[in-house]
């Protein structure tokens, strides 16, 4: 189960935006948690006492998730209060370890002529956390996604879907998720050595 000092995130609605703020869990009194957020959102009466919102709590092997009101909230200083109103719901940790990393990244959907710039924020053999500077527009969650290593600024491709698409506060950027679902034998094996490239720099500890 979770403890005092877990990380969690609290997702919720700004106008059809889907945000979520990144925060420690700083108390523990059902149905009360209080949450001391690390980044406090730019952004006036983005959440206030009576708004839904979901929290996501990371703690031992797996992620706990419920939907929750808003008690008390000074964002300002990082602070905030909810009441717990469903059950946690628990969701086994991701099988491969991320590693947090900072490369140059390109994606698009399948066959478009059009490429898009953001940056990759963490990565594993599974998928990766990708910002981009502005809002986007994509035709389909398939898409094709190129990372450049800071290295040998050699290349690596990947075919991914994006499951999961957030509004940053602080900035104009936007946050997406992607799942890889395609890499013949040679990306696969660039992608190893991409791997390794972060893992070596983090002495191979995962991101929390």
């Amino acid at each position: 189960m979770f403890q005092v000092g877990d990380p969690v995130e609290v997702h919720f609605k700004l106008g059809e935006a889907a945000v979520s703020m990144h925060g420690r869990l700083a108390q523990v009194a059902r149905p009360l948690i209080a949450i001391q957020i690390a980044e406090p959102p730019v952004c006036n009466g983005a959440v206030k006492p009576g708004s839904m919102v979901v929290v996501a709590i990371s703690g031992g092997t797996g992620v706990y998730t419920a939907e929750a009101i808003v008690q008390r909230c000074d964002l300002a200083a990082g602070h905030l209060i909810v009441a717990i109103n469903s059950s946690f719901r628990y969701q086994q940790r991701r099988q491969h370890e991320r590693y947090r990393c900072d490369m140059q990244v390109r994606l698009r959907v399948v066959g478009d002529p059009e490429w898009l710039s953001g940056r990759c924020m963490d990565i594993s053999a599974g998928g990766a956390r990708i910002y981009l500077p502005q809002q986007f527009t994509l035709r389909s969650n398939t898409i094709e996604v190129v990372f450049v290593a800071p290295d040998n600024q050699q290349a690596v491709r990947a075919v991914a879907e994006i499951v999961r698409t957030s509004k940053l506060l602080h900035d104009s950027g936007w946050e997406i998720g992607v799942r890889f679902t395609e890499m013949n034998r040679m990306e696969k094996i660039h992608f190893a050595r991409l791997l390794q490239h972060w893992a070596s720099l983090q002495q191979r500890e995962p991101v929390q």
